[in-house]
């Protein structure tokens, strides 16, 4: 076994908290996930301990540093979990020194989950070299993070970069906080809901529209299969999703004027088929020299995004970076 160091990453998610020992080359040493049952603050203490008392005796002294990140508004100088929507009871939890008491001294950060994905990204993956990034994850929700010449955006409460209640449609769909936002357009029910209106059936069910027959796909995995295939009111919704987000990414190039948008989740897997029309609808609503700056693509690190990202954040916090 190599006898690299090794940092800690620790993603705490709605299911699960996934984590993995991570050399500076990036490259994953040990790896696992616990299933949340309760998602209380007991539950994920209990959890986080064990994880680092497993990962510490069999890493050794070759842990250096651990990082983690959790859903919700952290405080600004990210020790406490402010609040957290779907961990139920969670207000101003101390998770920082939570986490330290398994620690002893090694050096250890938080983040909020989605701004690790600015720190994997730019360190190991698609946007190495980058120093002002946007990353975005459409699934279940949309997450995002916003990197400034080399820097997450927090906020002065901690709440910066929630890109997925960017307004888009303000006749659409009512929703949490801000009724026709991008989360609402292009989540997983957002982009189901697309289906049904262009299928004119729901996912799942037979349809027989202008002369088509067949299945209406159940999920944006088969829907982006269908438009692979050549299914045209495939390649509708897609259009129709892809818009929807193309409004949001000039919002974001306007404003930010990246260098990179990165698209990752479960719904990017539709590739070019959601990135084309929202290069398109981007490119007509930014200004035209910031459109130049900008790279729009496919995020590169897939599920594992989430933990690399917070090994990213303690080797940052233990004074390390990557390897040139």
């Amino acid at each position: 076994m190599s006898e690299q160091q090794l940092a800690l990453g620790m993603d705490l998610g709605g299911s699960s908290i996934k984590y993995g020992a991570v050399g500076l080359d990036g490259k994953i040493e040990m790896e696992g996930s616990y299933a949340l049952e309760t998602r209380s603050v007991d539950e994920v203490s209990d959890l986080l301990g064990r994880i680092i008392e497993n990962v510490r005796h069999r890493a050794g002294h070759r842990l250096i540093a651990a990082g983690l990140g959790s859903p919700g508004l952290l405080d600004r100088d990210r020790r406490i979990v402010r609040y957290s929507p779907n961990f139920p009871g969670w207000y101003n939890v101390p998770l920082a020194d939570i986490v330290e008491a398994h620690l002893e001294d090694l050096p250890f950060a938080m983040e909020n989950d989605a701004n690790l994905l600015v720190y994997s990204e730019t360190r190991w993956g698609a946007a190495v070299g980058r120093r002002n990034v946007i990353v975005l994850t459409l699934g279940t929700g949309v997450g995002g993070g916003v990197m400034v010449e080399g820097r997450a955006l927090t906020g002065a409460g901690g709440g910066a970069a929630e890109l997925g209640f960017t307004s888009v449609d303000p006749n659409g769909p009512d929703y949490k906080v801000n009724r026709g936002c991008l989360e609402a357009l292009c989540n997983i029910e957002g982009v189901l809901r697309t289906t049904t209106e262009v299928y004119g059936s729901r996912p799942g069910s037979s349809y027989d529209r202008d002369g088509r027959h067949g299945t209406v796909p159940a999920s944006p995995e088969a829907l982006g299969r269908a438009a692979e295939q050549g299914d045209d009111l495939a390649r509708a919704v897609w259009q129709r999703v892809g818009t929807s987000l193309g409004i949001a990414l000039a919002t974001f190039i306007n404003v930010f004027n990246p260098e990179m948008i990165l698209v990752g989740g479960g719904i990017s897997g539709a590739g070019n088929h959601l990135l084309d029309p929202a290069r398109e609808e981007a490119q007509r609503r930014s200004h035209v020299e910031n459109f130049k700056d900008v790279t729009i693509r496919q995020a590169g690190l897939g599920a594992r995004s989430g933990l690399l990202g917070a090994a990213a954040l303690a080797f940052d916090a233990a004074g390390l970076s990557a390897p040139s």
